[in-house]
C-alpha cells in the first residue's frame, strides 16, 4: 500500500457511518447525500461514500488505505476480511477523506491497533490525502460482517448497548483508476450576486 491512515473507531447509529471528503473554504458544498437506508452494503453521492452496517449501533475500527497501482484490487487485506462492495469515487474538493460517526462528526482513535496488509496500523485518526486530479476505485473490505447481527443479538439480547464493540472492522482502499480536472474553489460570491441570484433582480439599492 502507498498509504495507510491510522486506525479509527466510528460511532455506528442507525446501522451505516460516511466516509467523506473534508470541506474546504471557497469549494461549493455537496449535499446530495445518498440515502442511508438504501439497499447496497455501499451508496456513493458527491463527496462522501455510505457504509452499511448489520448493527444498528456500536462502534467499529475503521481504516483507509491508498493503494499504489491498480494490481492491488481485490487484494484481501488479511485473514477473515471479505470485500463488501466496489464503487467509484471522484474527489470533489482537495481530497482530504476521512470516516465519520453516523452523527457526531469525525471519528475518534481506535483502542487497539487493527491487522491489515501484514502489518498493525496504529490507532489515530482515520484521515487520507487523495489526488484530487485522479478518480479512484473504492474496495470497502468488512471483517466480522457477516454474522455480526447474530452475535450481538446473542451478546446483547433484545437492545442496543451503548459502547458495543468487537462485532465489526472495516477497511476502505482507494486505488487510482483515471484523471480529471481538479476540483477548483468557486469566485466568492458579493452580496449583490447572491440577492440577485435569491431573487431573480437585483436589490433596489443597487439598480
Amino acid at each position: 500500500m502507498a498509504q495507510i491512515s491510522r486506525a479509527g473507531a466510528v460511532n455506528i447509529e442507525y446501522g451505516h457511518f460516511p466516509v467523506g471528503e473534508l470541506w474546504e473554504p471557497g469549494f461549493e458544498r455537496q449535499n446530495d447525500n445518498p440515502d442511508p437506508h438504501a439497499s447496497e452494503a455501499v451508496v456513493v453521492a458527491p463527496g462522501v461514500i455510505i457504509v452499511r452496517s448489520r448493527v444498528q449501533g456500536h462502534t467499529a475500527p475503521v481504516v483507509l488505505a491508498l493503494g499504489n497501482q491498480r494490481g492491488q484490487q481485490g487484494q484481501a487485506p488479511g485473514s477473515g476480511w471479505e470485500l463488501l462492495a466496489s464503487v467509484a469515487y471522484r474527489p470533489v474538493y482537495t481530497g482530504r477523506m476521512a470516516a465519520f460517526d453516523t452523527t457526531n462528526g469525525p471519528a475518534r482513535s481506535a483502542d487497539d491497533p487493527v491487522g491489515v496488509f501484514g502489518q498493525q496500523v496504529s490507532p489515530g485518526a482515520p484521515t487520507l490525502d487523495l489526488d484530487p486530479s485522479h478518480t479512484y476505485d473504492v474496495q470497502v473490505w468488512s471483517q466480522g460482517r457477516s454474522d455480526s447481527r447474530e452475535r450481538f443479538d446473542e451478546a446483547l439480547p433484545g437492545a442496543d448497548a451503548e459502547r458495543a464493540t468487537g462485532f465489526e472492522s472495516y477497511l476502505i482502499v482507494f486505488v487510482t483508476s483515471g484523471t480529471q480536472e481538479p476540483p477548483s474553489p468557486t469566485t466568492r460570491e458579493s452580496r449583490r450576486d447572491r440577492l440577485t441570484r435569491s431573487h431573480g433582480r437585483p436589490p433596489l439599492n443597487s439598480r
